[in-house]
């Protein structure tokens, strides 16, 4: 029976919030944009079209425009200079896959976690990944899409947002809420407030 790990990446593996900012502060002086009062971390995980519906709705071509050029400079900047891994996360990668079949799955943009694995050089632990940007569809359509893809038997679902909970349930996984990423979640199977954790409580899922 195959057992996979299928993670979250932001707020789960890394956090590249502050970076995040940053470029997109450079390219909405670009666009003439003012500053508003939203915070990166509030539409972390969120899908593309989640993102334009959150800050352009009055004017979606204006917010794919946008939104293609800063996602095109994140993927060149963490690619070459990385964001915050977690504490423990490549460790725990290394452990974690001589036991199990690691997978990816996020709401991000094309490239993203390419340029994670590239640059922490995580790439051959995981043995497949997905993303909206690839796929246009939500979490749960793509955790699926792995599931089959793989052949996967068991699985569990590491993240950090009621969001990923309902993606996981969906797909009838159990799963694990990191409490040190960005949301809040109130259902859970298990909790880790550091991903070191999750080689303990691993064994009690599986």
């Amino acid at each position: 029976m195959k057992k996979a790990i299928i993670f979250d990446l932001d707020g789960t593996l890394w956090d590249t919030s502050n970076e995040t900012k940053k470029i997109w502060s450079e390219v909405a002086k670009q666009y003439n944009l003012k500053n508003s009062n939203y915070k990166i971390s509030d539409i972390m995980g969120m899908t593309r079209e989640e993102i334009i519906e959150y800050l352009f709705k009055n004017d979606r071509e204006l917010g794919r425009n946008f939104i293609t050029e800063c996602q095109k400079k994140e993927n060149k900047y963490f690619a070459t200079n990385g964001g915050h891994i977690y504490n423990n996360v490549p460790k725990v990668i290394y452990d974690l896959y001589n036991q199990f079949e690691l997978y990816i799955v996020s709401n991000c943009q094309s490239g993203y976690i390419e340029s994670f694995l590239q640059y922490y050089s995580l790439r051959k632990y995981f043995k497949d990944f997905e993303c909206s940007g690839n796929t246009g569809e939500e979490k749960s359509k793509n955790i699926r899409r792995i599931l089959h893809r793989n052949k996967i038997s068991f699985a569990i679902y590491v993240g950090d947002t009621e969001k990923d909970y309902y993606a996981a349930k969906v797909n009838n996984l159990p799963f694990v809420w990191a409490s040190y990423g960005f949301g809040t979640c109130e259902k859970y199977d298990e909790s880790i407030n550091d991903i070191s954790e999750l080689k303990k409580i691993i064994y009690l899922i599986f």
